[in-house]
């Protein structure tokens, strides 16, 4: 029963190095790590409603097209109103945490964030932003980024949530854990121990050129060195900086082991989190307290934002990106929601970051619309990621990891 209970954890928690022999790529050049610098990015799965995340109340055909979902234009006496940022575009009033943030110079908006014939398929939406590229077969781009570095660290990256996300699947053997508080191989403690160092020993022994138990090996090293770490910190002990409270919600927790893990220093780089059910097709709600995009946002917003007063000076050396795959149909439909759309915001947050609205903004008449529909983008995903690669991970082979893509700065990045 043990040995089945271990083997279940090691599964669930390592088999993302997936795709060997199958579109994964080692690039050959290998580069010390951007010291001190961790990449955070919570990934908006379902296709987050962009615009009315960052609302172009300033647009006169945007209230047209949603009559009953619109927010309304910032108003010190409606609370369902949009946060002002600059007079043309607000904040949802679930993001009011944001506004701090934004106010201090820390965010950066992208209102209009997409590719080109991009595809309406969560699966392939998801896979695409993620793999940096419409090919079916390649790895992660937070891999490839792995993949050209030296590993200075036994968890260099870390996957928090429901298994390992294609960002980080590809040749280098990232960790998967669920929650790092109750993680554990098996529920025995005093045989998880005898269990670990047996498994040290045999997954150290040298191995042939069979790759695929060469991987293993690597598979299980690194879980039991994500355990070692893990149960060295004590995470129900930890005390959150400069009053940080952080709400009652699964993303909450998970940024609080994330700030407790960059806090004791483990020398962790890139950490994955993912925020569920964004894909409102009905029911969305407008900028009421009750809504359930509201609902949505104010989770993320709040736990985000407890992060960043944790971290506070910290926050220098952190960069936290949200993204999505696709946002939502620019009119909304028959049943109080949205439909698979083109463009979303995303955001980029961080003590180094030139805070702001980035990108112009393409415009919400039919005529400007993508097939009547569809938000077009003005800022490609791949210039934010590849702004985060180059000057905040300090990878010089931008290029290579984006599949050949020459990222144009938007010049966000101090």
């Amino acid at each position: 029963m043990l040995r089945r209970e271990f083997l279940k954890t090691l599964m669930a928690s390592t088999i993302g190095y997936g795709c060997l022999g199958a579109g994964s790529m080692l690039l050959p050049s290998i580069a010390e790590a951007a010291v001190n610098k961790t990449l955070i990015v919570i990934f908006q799965r379902g296709g987050c409603d962009g615009l009315n995340t960052c609302i172009p109340y300033g647009d006169t055909h945007y209230a047209a097209l949603r009559p009953n979902i619109a927010i309304a234009p910032p108003s010190v006496d409606n609370p369902a109103s949009a946060i002002d940022l600059n007079g043309f575009f607000g904040l949802h009033p679930g993001l009011a945490a944001f506004k701090p943030i934004y106010d201090a110079g820390d965010l950066a908006i992208f209102p209009a964030t997409h590719y080109a014939n991009a595809s309406h398929s969560h699966f392939d939406g998801q896979k695409n932003i993620e793999s940096a590229a419409t090919s079916k077969n390649l790895d992660g781009w937070l891999n490839r980024h792995l993949q050209t570095i030296a590993q200075t660290s036994q968890t260099p990256a870390l996957a928090i949530g429901n298994g390992l996300p294609h960002a980080l699947r590809g040749e280098i053997v990232v960790s998967a854990i669920q929650d790092a508080a109750s993680h554990s191989l098996v529920s025995h403690q005093t045989f998880e121990q005898r269990l670990m160092s047996d498994l040290q020993a045999v997954y150290s022994q040298p191995t042939t050129t069979d790759v695929y138990r060469k991987k293993l090996h690597e598979t299980g090293l690194s879980l039991l060195a994500v355990t070692q770490e893990i149960r060295a910190l004590n995470m129900a002990t930890y005390v959150p900086a400069n009053g940080a409270v952080y709400p009652n919600s699964s993303l909450a927790r998970q940024l609080k082991q994330v700030a407790q893990l960059i806090q004791t220093d483990v020398g962790l780089q890139i950490v994955t989190l993912d925020s569920y059910a964004w894909d409102t097709h009905s029911s969305q709600g407008g900028g009421q307290a009750n809504g359930r995009q509201f609902l949505l946002h104010q989770k993320l917003s709040s736990a985000i934002a407890a992060f960043y007063t944790d971290l506070g000076p910290k926050m220098q050396d952190i960069v936290l990106l949200t993204c999505t795959e696709f946002g939502r149909t620019a009119k909304e439909n028959g049943s109080g929601g949205t439909d698979h759309g083109n463009a979303a915001t995303w955001f980029v947050m961080g003590g180094a970051i030139q805070g702001g609205i980035y990108g112009e903004w393409p415009g919400l008449a039919r005529e400007q619309l993508i097939a009547g529909r569809y938000l077009d983008f003005t800022i490609d995903y791949r210039d934010i990621m590849g702004e985060i690669l180059e000057k905040h991970l300090q990878n010089k082979q931008v290029t290579a990891l984006l599949q050949g893509y020459e990222y144009t700065s938007p010049g966000f990045y101090s």
